[in-house]
């Protein structure tokens, strides 16, 4: 960033803090400083020039404005702790007291009489090696799947590892309270395998975050780093938890800001590429073939969507849905279908549209590889179409893995026989961690999941009910009205006079 494209809030903190430094007390004696190109000032120390301070970048990190402040630090000699390059970010109003503590500890590092490691953490990178293919047989592999996550410093994680995933799983489930971190793990996963660059945007600059992947790519294990993502994988999407809006009336470059690969899941404001207009598009060109197979995909995955058709009176294309008798309604423009049909169209639609681009090969949806992650796969679907979600979409999609969140229970139901559940936890001493719940899925209902180790809710009572004894132990509502009825059938039979037939107490003999 240029000194010309800071604000002036910023120019005069530069300001404040360059004579904040030259009041130091024997800074002039200690120190040089001098401007850098192409802003901010730098720091030399005057008895040993190769320790430097500088401040030479401006970025925005989580709505903060925040300045780097990087210190070079090379080792004076091979028996002195060496120097290492580290990376410090702050506050502007904490510049002054770090360059304080920079000029100490450069003071006591050459007296040799203090750790200057004690002083200046510094975190080892973290490594990642070629780990050994898990999968379970009875299912296919995969040809791109996640196989390890290592993240430090990266917002609410301090340090964490998700290893030995299965190539054969195509559904990664992360569960955990609000505010625990699963959007952030999602993020860490996401800039691992594409990198931290979306587009012309940045999104992290801290250096102190290090985020690293394994991946499967079609045999291959990768392993990629965030910063130096010399691998990034091509066949992945992304969708954060707002994904009702399609690409609309907006200027050419706001649309391919907004429509970025990973913008819907740092942000708000996201949109989907626009599978209606890709409709649109193959009908006036009657391209047949195409408009069909996606119409038989969104009616595989919407149960009550009867059909899709381009209207050449209204033109626009048409969205049909039915009831369960199968009786059909009146047809209804993209805009106006229900939230959880428009999120299905819309996010399926902007993940084929997106897909295709690098699989241009592909005949039909079946056919695509890759990720797709998901935050809060659960959000705007009934329970029953939580339920039949993912076997949908792994029907649709039989060849992509999907890692998804969900604060519900009901997408687990529906979960394929080799899912991966990890549970998000958080506390101040450790940060976010992840636990891997090895649980049977099979033969659970709702009120066990809740309860289990992955939602952790003690009860799962009304906050009406004032009797437990009068609570409901059924497991649904046809044996719950099967029950009733033999209730009031006894309660109704004590109160007449009629009497048990005799022979209903009799010893039968064999």
């Amino acid at each position: 960033m240029n000194q010309e494209e800071l604000p002036l809030g910023i120019i005069k903190e530069l300001k404040t803090i360059i004579k904040s430094i030259r009041q130091i007390d024997e800074f002039d004696d200690k120190c040089i400083l001098e401007p850098i190109a192409p802003f901010g000032f730098k720091i030399t120390f005057r008895k040993e020039k190769r320790f430097f301070y500088e401040i030479n970048q401006y970025g925005h990190i989580s709505g903060s404005s925040e300045i780097i402040l990087q210190g070079n630090r090379n080792g004076v000699n091979q028996n002195n702790p060496p120097f290492d390059v580290e990376t410090f970010r702050t506050y502007f109003y904490h510049s002054v007291e770090n360059i304080k503590s920079w000029l100490a500890a450069v003071e006591a590092y050459l007296e040799d009489d203090t750790d200057f490691d004690s002083l200046f953490k510094t975190s080892e990178p973290i490594l990642i090696t070629e780990s050994e293919d898990i999968y379970d047989k009875e299912f296919e592999v995969l040809d791109f799947a996640l196989k390890t996550l290592k993240v430090t410093n990266f917002q609410g994680i301090k340090e964490l590892k998700i290893e030995n995933l299965p190539i054969s799983t195509q559904w990664v489930f992360l569960v955990g309270e609000n505010g625990f971190g699963k959007t952030t793990i999602l993020q860490a996963i996401l800039m691992g395998l594409h990198g931290t660059k979306d587009n012309a945007t940045n999104l992290i600059s801290d250096k102190t975050i290090q985020i690293k992947v394994e991946y499967k790519s079609e045999g291959s294990n990768i392993i990629n780093d965030c910063w130096d993502n010399e691998f990034p994988l091509k066949h992945l999407a992304a969708y954060g938890s707002s994904r009702l809006n399609l690409q609309a009336d907006a200027s050419e470059k706001e649309v391919e800001v907004r429509s970025a690969l990973a913008y819907s899941l740092f942000e708000t404001d996201g949109v989907l590429l626009n599978i209606n207009a890709e409709l649109y598009k193959w009908a006036l060109k009657k391209e047949t073939n195409r408009f069909n197979l996606m119409k038989k995909a969104f009616c595989a995955l919407i149960p009550y969507l009867d059909d899709i058709k381009y209207n050449k009176t209204t033109d626009q294309i048409e969205y049909i849905e039915k009831d369960i008798d199968q009786q059909t309604y009146q047809p209804l423009p993209f805009k106006k279908l229900a939230s959880g049909f428009k999120s299905i169209v819309g996010i399926v639609g902007d993940m084929i549209i997106r897909l295709t681009r690098n699989q241009p090969n592909a005949q039909k949806p079946a056919d695509l590889n890759g990720i797709v992650i998901i935050d809060e796969i659960d959000l705007h679907f009934h329970p029953k179409l939580q339920k039949q979600l993912p076997a949908l979409l792994s029907k649709v999609f039989p060849k992509v893995q999907f890692i998804v969140s969900t604060h519900s229970p009901i997408p687990l139901l529906g979960a394929p026989q080799n899912s991966v559940i990890l549970k998000v936890l958080r506390n101040k001493n450790e940060g976010i961690q992840v636990e891997r719940i090895d649980i049977d899925l099979k033969y659970l209902t709702p009120n066990i999941l809740l309860t289990s180790g992955i939602f952790d809710m003690e009860d799962f009572l009304s906050v009406q009910n004032d009797d437990l004894t009068k609570t409901r132990t059924e497991t649904n509502e046809s044996e719950m009205v099967k029950n009733d009825g033999v209730e009031a059938y006894l309660k109704a039979f004590e109160a007449g006079n009629e009497q048990f037939p005799d022979d209903l107490f009799e010893t039968k003999v064999k």
